[in-house]
């Protein structure tokens, strides 16, 4: 790799830790002038772009990234989190899919899912993938918050409001009586 497109990933590195997006990103995009074939720049430049809300912009740099690293997990969950927010939810689902297939454990893509599904109203494949989230961490906390509030939707309310009460502690149980505080 050219050693002026590491220098310039590296400045817009530090400029991203000190949230200069736009900094950060005129640096990258230099790099795009120089080849096309930086993946950490088309990665950081989609970064950036989600981050700005520019959500367009950032599924092109990502999937550009894509094609010359198709099983990076940290790409792979950015475009599936931007896909999901243009509505692009088949492709999103893909995406999270093969997350799970590069990392079965992968919480984010998991979790991702049963958004997506409950979304849907598929509640059971919902839970399948938040209940396989909570096997893999009984503690993670978007799975228990997630997977109490659909548990609310099935009218299963004291288990879903244990696992709310787990993650958030403004419900305290009592043998099988509800305390709220």
């Amino acid at each position: 790799m050219d050693n002026e497109i590491l220098i310039n990933i590296k400045k817009s590195q530090e400029l991203l830790k000190k949230k200069d997006f736009d900094k950060a990103e005129n640096i990258l995009l230099k790099n795009l002038n120089i080849s096309n074939d930086s993946f950490e720049t088309f990665f950081l430049l989609g970064s950036i772009s989600g981050i700005k809300k520019d959500l367009d912009k950032a599924e092109v740099y990502l999937e550009k990234a894509i094609l010359l690293n198709s099983s990076h997990i940290n790409l792979l969950l950015n475009l599936a989190i931007i896909k999901k927010k243009l509505k692009k939810k088949k492709e999103s689902v893909e995406i999270f899919k093969k997350i799970i297939e590069l990392d079965e454990n992968n919480l984010e893509a998991l979790c991702g899912l049963a958004q997506i599904f409950e979304e849907d109203q598929n509640l059971s494949m919902a839970a399948n993938y938040l209940k396989k989230a909570l096997e893999i961490n009984s503690d993670h906390h978007i799975a228990n918050h997630s997977y109490g509030k659909l548990l609310l939707k099935l009218n299963q309310h004291i288990d879903g409001l244990k696992l709310i009460e787990k993650v958030s502690g403004i419900i305290r149980f009592k043998k099988n009586n509800l305390e709220i505080i």
